[in-house]
C-alpha cells in the first residue's frame, strides 16, 4: 500500500540519490533537468503552478519515488516524471498502484476527462503498466530525442474517463 504526500524541496535529496547519471535522468524527466540534478533546479521545477509532484511513500512512511500530475489544458491532465527510485521495490505492482493513485486524482479530484503521458517506446515495462491501468497509444506522431549517439522515440498514450479500452483496440 503506497500514499501520495507533498514533495517539498528537502525532499530533492531522493532524486540525487536515485538518478546517477544523464540517461537515467532522461529518462526520468526528459529535458527538464540537467546532469546532475541539483536544488536549484528542483526548487524551479517545482515553482510551476500548473504541477503537482508528489513523493510516494510505502506503508512504513519510506519515501520510495516521485510523480507529478500536470494540468495541461481545460480538460486534459498530464503524468509526467514517474519514477520508483527504490530499485528494491521495484516489480512488486507499485507502479500499477501509483499510476491508478494518479488515475483517480485526476479524474476525482482534478475532474479531467482525459489523462495522457509520454513513454519512450523501448520502455516496455512502463508502457505494460500503463496498459494495466487501461491507456492506449494514441496516434500522435512519434518524437525523437538525442541522448548521447542514440535517439529515444516518444510515444503518447491516453486514458479518457468515460471510454471503455475496447472501443479504443486497434
Amino acid at each position: 500500500m503506497i500514499a501520495l504526500k507533498p514533495f517539498k524541496i528537502e525532499d530533492w535529496k531522493y532524486l540525487k540519490k536515485w538518478i546517477s547519471s544523464e540517461s537515467e535522468l532522461i529518462q526520468f524527466a526528459g529535458p527538464i533537468f540537467t546532469y546532475p540534478i541539483d536544488k536549484k533546479q528542483v526548487e524551479i521545477y517545482l515553482s510551476d503552478l500548473n504541477r503537482t509532484v508528489f513523493k510516494v511513500e510505502n506503508e512504513h512512511k519510506k519515501t520510495i519515488g516521485i510523480a507529478e500530475i500536470n494540468l495541461e489544458q481545460e480538460n486534459i491532465a498530464k503524468l509526467a516524471r514517474i519514477l520508483i527510485g527504490e530499485k528494491s521495490m521495484r516489480g512488486k505492482g507499485i507502479g500499477t498502484e501509483l499510476i491508478n493513485k494518479l488515475i483517480e486524482y485526476g479524474f476525482n479530484t482534478l475532474k479531467k476527462e482525459k489523462i495522457i503521458l509520454n513513454v519512450y517506446s523501448w520502455n516496455v515495462g512502463a508502457i505494460k503498466c500503463y496498459e494495466k491501468a487501461g491507456f492506449y497509444k494514441t496516434e500522435k506522431p512519434i518524437q525523437i530525442i538525442k541522448v548521447g549517439n542514440e535517439e529515444w522515440e516518444t510515444i503518447e498514450m491516453e486514458k479518457n474517463q468515460h471510454a471503455t479500452r475496447l472501443s479504443h483496440t486497434k
